[in-house]
């Protein structure tokens, strides 16, 4: 299956060589080529001049982007015949979708942790989660921890068509 992640997304994700989970995902969406797909949107066409100039970014370019990609004709639509189902990996609970098409699953990532969790292939969401917002490892910073808008559970939207996208389907 391709993973489709549009360019403002994988900057925000990798745009920064001293933070150890920056060069960690990078490397590992790099060295997975495909699956992974970078793909270009011109939200983040601009936000990476804005970078490269210095200037200040959006602060939701990702999610931004994630509408562009998914609307413009050379997006979505190009990797997907019309009723496939479809899912959208996103990290804050108020990322919605305008004109939400029926195949699209919206899944956060605490929610996608979860759903790993259900399905055996995490040992647990919540440990996962604590090392996300307590970050202890060698090399991390208290500077380092995320913060999430979708704990305790997640989100974890259904597509309009009936169809179950696994591993975060409910059971």
């Amino acid at each position: 299956m391709r993973i489709v992640v549009v360019d403002a997304v994988y900057d925000e994700m990798t745009s920064d060589p001293a933070y150890l989970k920056d060069r960690e995902v990078k490397a590992f969406i790099d060295t997975n080529q495909p699956p992974f797909i970078v793909e270009t949107t011109d939200i983040g066409t601009m936000e990476r001049t804005k970078r490269a100039e210095g200037a200040k970014l959006k602060k939701n370019a990702g999610e931004l982007a994630i509408v562009d990609f998914m609307s413009s004709e050379d997006g979505l639509s190009a990797y997907v015949a019309a009723g496939d189902p479809v899912a959208i990996l996103f990290k804050d609970s108020g990322f919605r979708v305008i004109n939400r098409p029926p195949n699209l699953h919206l899944i956060s990532t605490i929610g996608m942790l979860h759903g790993l969790e259900r399905v055996g292939v995490i040992e647990s969401a919540e440990e996962i989660v604590r090392a996300m917002t307590h970050p202890t490892l060698p090399g991390r910073t208290a500077s380092d921890a995320r913060k999430f808008t979708d704990l305790p559970g997640g989100i974890d939207e259904p597509a309009q068509i009936g169809s179950a996208f696994g591993p975060s389907s409910p059971l």
